[in-house]
Formats: C-alpha cells, sequence, structure tokens
C-alpha cells in the first residue's frame, strides 16, 4: 500500500510538471493574439519582481493590441527609462502618441536647456557612472605621465591629457548628479483614463480648466492627498486625481 501511494504522488507530481510546460507563456499568449491573456502573464511577471525594457516594451505591445493607448504608453516609457536608446519602443511609443487625442503644443525652450535635458536622458544613470569612472581613469594617467614621463613632450602630453579629460570630468559629473536626481525624482507620469479634468485647485468642485485625455504625459510638481499637481508641455499646471495616472 505504501508503495501504491508513492506511485500515485509521482504519477501526479509528473502530470503536474507536464501542464506545467504545456502552459503557455506570455509570448505565446500574445503570438495566438490572446492579448489579455498575455498582459496578465507579464503583469504577473513584473509583480514577481522581475523587470526589464524588454518586458515592458513586450506589455506595451499588448496593451496597444487590445486598444488600451495610456497603459501601452507607459510601458513604452518604462522600457525606455530603463533603455534610453532603444529603437522599437521609440518607433511604437511614437506610433502611440499619434493616436491620442491631445494635441499638445510643447513650450519652446533654450537650445542649452534642450540640449543638457537630451544629454542627461539620454544614458541612464548607471552609463554616465561608468563614463565618469572611465573619464577619472584617463586624468590619472595623464596625471602619471606628466609625473613620470622621461621626456619633455610626454610630460606635455600628459597635461594635455589631464587637462581635457579633466573637464570632460567635470562634464560627466555634472551629467550623472542630473540624470541621478531626475530619475529619482520620477516626476513624470501618464494619464491612464480616458479622460480626466484638470481642476485649478485639489477639489472636485474648484474651477475646471481643460480636459485630458488618455495617454497624456505629464510632469508632476506636487501631491496633497488623492491628487497631483502637474504640468502639461504647453505649461498649463493645474491639479488631477492621482488615481488617473501613473508615474512612469
Amino acid at each position: 500500500m505504501k508503495h501504491l501511494t508513492i506511485t500515485i504522488a509521482l504519477l501526479l507530481a509528473a502530470v503536474t510538471l507536464t501542464a506545467q510546460e504545456a502552459a503557455p507563456t506570455a509570448d505565446d499568449l500574445y503570438r495566438m493574439d490572446d492579448y489579455q491573456g498575455a498582459i496578465a502573464a507579464y503583469e504577473d511577471i513584473l509583480a514577481g519582481g522581475k523587470t526589464s525594457a524588454d518586458l515592458h516594451y513586450n506589455l506595451g505591445n499588448a496593451y496597444y493590441r487590445d486598444g488600451q493607448l495610456g497603459k501601452a504608453i507607459l510601458n513604452y516609457e518604462r522600457a525606455l527609462r530603463l533603455k534610453p536608446n532603444m529603437t522599437d519602443a521609440k518607433e511604437n511609443l511614437a506610433l502611440a502618441n499619434a493616436r491620442t487625442a491631445d494635441r499638445i503644443t510643447t513650450l519652446p525652450q533654450m537650445f542649452i536647456v534642450r540640449w543638457w535635458n537630451s544629454l542627461t536622458t539620454a544614458i541612464t544613470p548607471h552609463g554616465w557612472r561608468i563614463i565618469w569612472l572611465v573619464m577619472l581613469a584617463i586624468v590619472g594617467i595623464g596625471i602619471a605621465m606628466l609625473r613620470t614621463g622621461r621626456s619633455r613632450s610626454l610630460r606635455k602630453g600628459g597635461l594635455a591629457i589631464t587637462a581635457v579629460s579633466l573637464l570632460f570630468l567635470l562634464l560627466a559629473s555634472a551629467l550623472l548628479i542630473s540624470a541621478t536626481r531626475t530619475y529619482n525624482a520620477h516626476p513624470y507620469a501618464i494619464i491612464t483614463d480616458q479622460a480626466v479634468t484638470l481642476k485649478a485647485s485639489p477639489d472636485n468642485k474648484s474651477i475646471d480648466k481643460m480636459i485630458l485625455h488618455e495617454g497624456t504625459k505629464v510632469k508632476i510638481l506636487d501631491d496633497l492627498t488623492g491628487w497631483y499637481k502637474i504640468s502639461i508641455a504647453d505649461g498649463t499646471n493645474g491639479w488631477c486625481q492621482q488615481n488617473s495616472m501613473e508615474r512612469i
């Protein structure tokens, strides 16, 4: 009887294992056009603590196919936050943004501000940290050449390397600080409700300023219980309920 019990348990375990192996993955569900199933499977992976640019990109595609534009844009943005130069995510984000209802004119910026912001976000803080370490190493090499060079030309070369690399080190330091602050501040969000009213103050009875629609990107300026003070690309700001959007 004992042997029979063990045999049955082993058979049940084998059946369970076979069923698990046969269960479709999130990618399989997407390929079968079961977008809601794929969404649930990808979200389960994220809930389990795993994350990557590819995972958010795939989830964004599933949401896009399912017609959930706000969630699609949110996940394309999250993919680019983890991997700023992900070409596929950039292209799909542009396609998704073209379908949003709001047409907001971006407030013009000075060239230097635009250039600085693009540099800051072009690479993750980890990437800027690596660049900073490389520049620090080059500064060290230049100083070593300057102090131990046996010829005048070698010492002059060391001086030039030190001066130039020191300038780039200072620039990399500033960009690393800026990129880290921006990344940690996490100030941007995507409207995920189909439509939300921008209020003059954090009160449902306050003046309506405008209607924002699903997929619009906003910058969070402040928060109050249940409300975010936000700004949109044209400089307009106001208050929206927190549950109408998700942080990138």
